[in-house]
């Protein structure tokens, strides 16, 4: 039961990302899509690299497959974050109109239709929303509910509680509303000062995990090669030969295996500093997981030409 529960809760989660983000697709479609895809180009690519012998490890088509369900079923999250975004930015100018509309005498439904013809973006069509259900006979406090529910935010969730909790009590929401916008302002000020600091030890993490440690990777990799060709041209039987040949793939095996592990720590931790989620390191993961492997084989092919 426990893990039914938790399967219908991941999937309701990622329906709702599927809609914040307008897909015109069902989540269990897309998610059957973002399996598919991936599997048949890492397939391709495994098949390839066997056929074609090409001098890539085949345990890339693991990378390729990683990377692609990684990219397909993280850009509609993407898409999600970027509108949650975009709202979170306009908010306080949003509410700012709105309390001046309020203090000029305007009505909640005219303020709303201010921002709602205003050039907010995202933001200007959910108060259209609310300003449809206003219409339809749904009263002030479950309309803005309703908004909060349809923008994954908790900066939106709290604002909106703020607004229905000052309607109830009839305080002045004209102050209110000022006051919250002052407050989301300096949130979002506060949330950018975060990154600035945090980006020297970002370019840190990439440098050494991304770019430094794959080059290095590269490098080994041939002077392993060369070691092993020089083992087997004085073997003295074909089993001495094997062996040396496996423990050559098993060693690229590895370094492979700790390119990719490091590469999720780091999209991880980097998730951590800038955004506070774990969540969010599936932004980083795919990206930072090509650079390193066009890195490492980049390096393999210019130190092969070096010491070769």
């Amino acid at each position: 039961m426990i893990g039914n529960g938790t399967k219908t809760g991941l999937l309701g989660r990622y329906r709702k990302i599927i809609r914040q983000a307008q897909f015109r697709i069902r989540a269990e479609a897309w998610i059957v899509i973002s399996i598919i895809v991936p599997v048949i180009i890492a397939l391709v690519c495994y098949m390839s690299i066997g056929l074609l012998k090409l001098p890539v490890s085949q345990i890339t088509s693991l990378a390729v497959l990683l990377s692609g369900i990684d990219l397909m079923l993280g850009y509609p999250y993407l898409r999600a974050m970027e509108r949650i975004n975009l709202i979170e930015e306009s908010l306080p100018e949003a509410l700012k109109q709105m309390a001046d509309t309020l203090k000029a005498g305007g009505t909640y439904e005219f303020a709303l239709r201010e921002v709602a013809t205003s050039q907010y973006g995202p933001l200007s069509k959910e108060i259209e929303i609310v300003l449809r259900k206003l219409e339809e006979g749904e009263n002030l406090e479950n309309s803005l509910k309703s908004f909060s529910e349809n923008v994954d935010s908790r900066l939106v969730r709290r604002s909106m509680a703020v607004i229905i909790d000052s309607i109830k009590a009839g305080a002045g929401l004209a102050d209110v509303l000022d006051e919250i916008s002052n407050d989301v302002r300096e949130l979002h000020r506060l949330n950018l000062e975060r990154m600035s600091q945090t980006l020297l030890q970002v370019i840190f993490m990439v440098t050494a995990g991304v770019i430094i440690t794959p080059m290095v990777f590269g490098f080994v990799t041939t002077v392993i090669e060369l070691f092993v060709k020089a083992t087997v041209s004085m073997a003295a039987n074909e089993a001495d030969k094997l062996l040396s040949e496996a423990t050559e793939s098993f060693i690229f095996f590895l370094m492979l295996c700790y390119l990719l592990i490091e590469v999720l720590a780091n999209s991880v931790m980097i998730s951590l500093m800038r955004e506070g989620k774990i969540s969010k390191s599936i932004i980083y993961f795919p990206i930072l997981l090509l650079i390193s492997f066009v890195i490492y084989y980049a390096s393999v092919f210019i130190s092969g030409m070096i010491i070769r």
